[in-house]
C-alpha cells in the first residue's frame, strides 16, 4: 500500500510539473516575436499598437467586405510628405530659419532641437536631421528621433542608461551664430551636465564637433555615458526612398532603405577599430569540442559611414576625425525598433561593467571613474549627382586620406605573397615538443622552385620562426630561431638567400599575446580589464586553451629591446602582428586608462619600426596605414549580417593605386574560382600559407584548423595565379579606380587609365557592353 500511494503522489506531481513547463513554454512561444534583446540605444521599445476602437453596426463610414482595414491603414499616409527637392532659396524649410550659405549648400536651423536642413543649390535636392512627425514612436523614442544630439547619462552604479535630448530632462539652449555655422552651447540644470556643439558649413558639407574643454559634470550622481551626433541626418521611413546605408564592416556594405516588414530585430552595433575587451564582457561558444563553430566579425577598420539617397542623387559620407577610439556606427534597418532606416556614430564617455567581490563569485556593479578623453569631429562630406553612390563615398574617402597625410603612395609592384608556418607545439606524453612544419632548408628549396616556375615578384612572411614556434613562443624575446627549424640552412643563410634573390622576406611578431604556459609573468606586466581581472583570450587550442595580453608598455619595452636584437642580427624586413588591429581600455594600477591611451603607446613604438626597418602591419587601422609598406589581409567581403544587401570593396575603391594590398589566403576559401575573380574585381594580391609538411601533423597543435598548406597541392596553382594577376596589374599600373558598376551578375570595373575590367560571376555565358564573357571568367579592356 505504501508503494501504491507513492506511485499516485509520484505521478500527480510529475503531471503538475509538466503542466506548469507546459503553460511556461505556451507563453513563451506566444511572446517570442515581440520579444527583442536590445541594449542600443537605452530608450524604451515601442509600445504594441493600440487597437482601434470597433465602431458600433450603423456609425461612421461602411467599409465594403473585400477591403480588410489593415489595407486601409497601410494606405494612409505615414507621415506628412516632406519635399525632395526646393529649387530656391527659402526663409523658411519646416519650421527650419535660413541660417547660412556658401557657394554649394545653404544651411536652415531650428534652434528648438538643434535640427538642421542641408539645401543642395546646384541641384535642390534637401537632406533633413530629424524627423517631423514622427510614428509608432513613444515619447522618448519621438524625443529621440526629432533632437539633433542626444545624450545618454548614467546614475550613481545603475545599469540603466538614461537618455536626454533636445527636450527631455529641460535642457537649456544657447545658440551663437558664427560666420561658418553656429554653436550650441547646452545646459541640464538638473543633471548638471553642459557641453557645447559647434557646427560648420563646409565646402564639401558640414562638420560637427564637440571639443571636450566644454564639457563639465558638476554631479557626482550625474555623468555622461555617451552622444549621438545627429543620429537620423539623411534618415527615410520604410520603403518610401530609393537608395541605401553604408556600413564599413570587413570590405564594406550596404543596406538597402526598404520595408523590411518587420523581420529584422537587432541593428548593426560596431565599435570602431574593434571590440574593448578591457570593458566589454566576450566570450566564445565551447561547443563542438570546446572549438568555436562560428567565424568572428570583420572588424571596423575606417571610421567611416555613409547614406546615399538615389532618388534625389544626394547623399554623404561620414567620417569621424576626432573621437574614433572610442566611436560606435549603429545602423538601423527599418524594423529594428522603428519604421525608420537610420544610420549614426556614437561616442562613449563612460560604461559600467561588473566587477568581482570574490574569486568565485559575487559581483557588483561599477561605474568608469574617468571620462574618456577625446574630442568629437565628425565631417559630413556630401556627394551629388553622378556621383551619388558608393564610388563616391570612396572618392571622397581617398581625398579626404590623401590630403591628411593619412596614406603615402607606395611602391605597388605586384608581388604573390608565399608566408610559411616554421614550427608549431604539440602535447607529448611528458612534455611538449617541437613540431617543425617548414624548415628554412625546405622554405629555401620552395622558393627556388617557385621562381623556376616564373613566379620572380615574391613577399614572403615567415611565422612562428622563433624558438618554441608561433604559439608556444609569446612573447618573442630573442631573434634567434627556433632550432628544428635550422638544419643545413640557419636563419641567417635563409634571410641572405632571399636578398640575394631578390625576395621580400618578413619574419613575423606578433607584439600583443603572451603565453602564461611557457613564460613567468613575473618579468612582463600582463593587461588588466577595468574590473582588475587579467584579460584571456580563449582559444581553446589543443595545446593552448589561451592567452593573455601584454600591458601596452610591456609590449614597448620588448619591442625597443627586439628593435635592438633585429638591427644586430641584420634583420632589416620585420611584420608587426596583435597591436595593429587590437585596442582596448585597462586597468594600471589604481588608474583606469582608455583606448586611446593604448593607441598612443602602439603607434609610437611603431613609428619607431616604420622608422628602423621595412616594416609591415597585419590588417591594420585605417589611423596606422601610413606606417606599412603594404595592406596585408585586405577582408575580401563583410561579416554578411542578415539584414546586409549587397556587399562592396570600399577599401579597394579607396586604396587601389595608392598602397599594395593582399588578400587573405586563398587556401582556406570554400570557392577558390570565385574568389579568385574578387582578386582580379579589387586588384588585391594573392597570399598562400605554405607548409611544407603536410597539415595533418598539425592536428594536436593549436594550428589543428590550417588544413590545406602543403606546397604539392599549390605548386601549379601559384605560378597559374601569379602570371594572370600580374599581367592585369601591368595594364592597370597604378591607376585609382573611378567607377564601380554591379549589373546582376556582373561587375564593370573602370579605372583611371581608362581600362576597364569586366567579371562574370554566373556560371553562364553573358554579354555586356557588346563583349561576350564566358561563364566565371574576366575581360580586361583597354583604350
Amino acid at each position: 500500500m505504501k508503494i501504491g500511494k507513492w506511485r499516485i503522489s509520484t505521478i500527480f506531481k510529475l503531471l503538475l510539473f509538466l503542466l506548469v513547463v507546459g503553460s511556461f513554454i505556451y507563453v513563451v512561444s506566444q511572446t517570442e516575436e515581440s520579444d527583442q534583446v536590445l541594449d542600443i540605444p537605452a530608450a524604451p521599445e515601442v509600445p504594441a499598437e493600440e487597437e482601434e476602437p470597433v465602431e458600433e453596426e450603423g456609425e461612421g463610414d461602411t467599409i465594403p467586405e473585400e477591403v480588410i482595414p489593415e489595407q486601409v491603414v497601410e494606405d494612409a499616409p505615414l507621415e506628412e510628405t516632406r519635399p525632395l527637392f526646393l529649387h530656391s532659396k527659402q526663409e523658411k524649410i519646416d519650421n527650419h530659419p535660413f541660417l547660412i550659405e556658401n557657394d554649394h549648400y545653404e544651411l536652415y536651423l531650428n534652434e528648438e532641437n538643434l535640427s538642421i536642413i542641408l539645401r543642395n543649390k546646384h541641384s535642390g535636392a534637401l537632406m533633413y536631421s530629424t524627423v517631423q512627425d514622427p510614428i509608432d514612436s513613444n515619447e522618448s523614442w519621438k524625443n529621440f528621433t526629432q533632437s539633433g544630439i542626444v545624450m545618454e547619462y548614467l546614475v550613481d552604479t545603475n545599469i540603466v542608461v538614461y537618455q536626454a535630448d533636445m527636450y527631455s530632462e529641460n535642457p537649456e539652449k544657447k545658440i551663437t551664430n558664427t560666420e561658418s555655422g553656429f554653436i550650441a552651447s547646452i545646459h541640464y540644470p538638473e543633471l548638471q551636465i553642459s557641453f557645447d556643439v559647434h557646427v560648420q558649413l563646409t565646402d564639401k558639407g558640414i562638420t560637427v564637433e564637440i571639443p571636450q574643454e566644454t564639457i563639465i559634470e558638476e554631479s557626482d550622481k550625474y555623468k555622461m555615458a555617451s552622444l549621438y551626433i545627429y543620429p537620423f541626418l539623411g534618415y527615410s521611413i520604410l520603403g518610401e526612398r530609393n537608395g541605401y546605408m553604408f556600413i564599413p564592416d570587413g570590405s564594406g556594405a550596404l543596406i538597402h532603405l526598404k520595408d523590411n516588414n518587420g523581420k529584422f530585430k537587432q541593428p548593426y552595433s560596431n565599435m570602431v577599430y574593434g571590440e574593448n575587451v578591457g570593458i566589454d564582457e566576450s566570450y566564445v561558444l565551447s561547443l563542438f569540442n570546446r572549438m568555436n563553430p562560428f567565424n568572428d566579425p570583420e572588424n571596423i577598420l575606417m571610421p567611416v559611414f555613409g547614406m546615399i539617397h538615389t532618388d534625389s542623387e544626394f547623399g554623404y559620407l561620414g567620417i569621424i576625425e576626432e573621437g574614433q577610439f572610442s566611436a560606435k556606427i549603429e545602423a538601423y534597418p527599418s524594423g529594428a525598433i522603428l519604421p525608420y532606416n537610420w544610420i549614426t556614430s556614437k561616442f562613449i564617455y563612460r560604461q559600467v561593467y561588473n566587477q568581482p567581490t570574490s574569486q568565485d563569485t559575487g559581483t557588483m556593479v561599477v561605474r568608469q571613474k574617468n571620462r574618456n578623453n577625446f574630442d568629437i569631429k565628425v565631417h559630413y562630406q556630401f556627394v551629388q549627382e553622378e556621383y551619388a553612390n558608393y564610388m563616391g563615398l570612396a572618392s571622397l574617402y581617398r581625398e579626404y586620406l590623401v590630403d591628411n597625410n593619412l596614406v603615402e603612395k607606395k611602391d605597388i609592384r605586384f608581388q604573390s605573397r608565399i608566408d610559411f608556418l616554421g614550427a608549431e607545439v604539440e602535447q607529448g606524453l611528458i612534455r611538449k615538443k617541437e613540431v617543425p612544419m617548414t624548415t628554412f632548408d625546405s622554405g629555401k628549396r620552395i622558393l627556388e622552385d617557385l621562381q623556376d616556375r616564373g613566379v620572380n615578384d615574391i613577399l614572403s612572411i615567415y611565422k612562428g620562426w622563433q624558438n618554441k614556434g608561433i604559439h608556444g613562443g609569446l612573447p618573442i624575446l630573442s631573434s634567434s630561431a627556433d632550432k628544428s627549424l635550422e638544419n643545413e640552412v640557419t636563419l641567417e643563410d635563409f634571410i641572405q638567400f632571399s636578398q640575394e634573390n631578390n625576395i621580400d622576406m618578413y619574419l613575423y611578431h606578433n607584439a600583443l599575446r603572451f603565453n602564461s604556459d611557457e613564460f613567468s609573468s613575473n618579468r612582463h606586466k600582463l593587461m588588466k580589464k577595468f574590473n582588475k581581472r587579467t584579460h584571456e583570450e580563449k582559444v581553446y587550442g589543443n595545446v593552448y586553451e589561451g592567452f593573455q595580453f601584454l600591458h601596452p608598455e610591456s609590449t614597448m619595452k620588448i619591442l625597443e629591446r627586439m628593435n635592438k636584437e633585429y638591427e644586430k642580427a641584420n634583420i632589416d624586413n620585420v611584420m608587426l602582428g596583435g597591436i595593429t588591429n587590437h585596442l582596448f581600455s585597462y586597468s594600471d594600477g589604481n588608474k583606469e586608462q582608455d583606448r586611446i591611451k593604448t593607441k598612443s603607446i602602439y603607434e609610437e613604438v611603431i613609428t619607431d619600426y616604420d622608422e628602423s626597418f621595412n616594416l609591415l602591419l597585419e590588417q591594420p587601422f585605417s589611423y596606422l596605414w601610413d606606417k606599412t609598406e603594404a595592406l596585408i589581409d585586405v577582408p575580401i567581403s563583410s561579416s554578411n549580417y542578415v539584414f546586409t544587401d549587397e556587399d562592396i570593396p570600399f577599401i579597394s575603391l579607396t586604396l587601389r593605386g595608392l598602397v599594395p594590398m593582399y588578400a587573405e589566403y586563398t587556401n582556406f576559401q570554400a570557392n577558390q574560382e570565385e574568389f579568385f575573380l574578387q582578386l582580379v574585381e579589387q586588384g588585391l594580391y594573392p597570399s598562400f600559407y605554405i607548409t611544407d609538411e603536410n597539415p595533418s601533423a598539425l592536428k594536436n597543435t593549436n594550428s589543428s584548423d590550417i588544413y590545406s598548406s602543403e606546397y604539392e597541392r599549390y605548386e601549379e596553382m601559384i605560378p597559374s595565379y601569379h602570371e594572370e594577376l600580374q599581367a592585369i596589374h601591368e595594364t592597370v599600373g597604378d591607376a585609382v579606380i573611378i567607377n564601380h558598376e554591379k549589373k546582376e551578375t556582373i561587375t564593370k570595373v573602370t579605372f583611371s587609365n581608362d581600362t576597364i575590367i569586366y567579371v562574370n560571376y554566373a556560371d553562364e555565358v553573358q554579354e555586356i557592353d557588346g563583349y561576350t564573357l564566358d561563364g566565371l571568367s574576366y575581360k580586361v579592356v583597354t583604350n
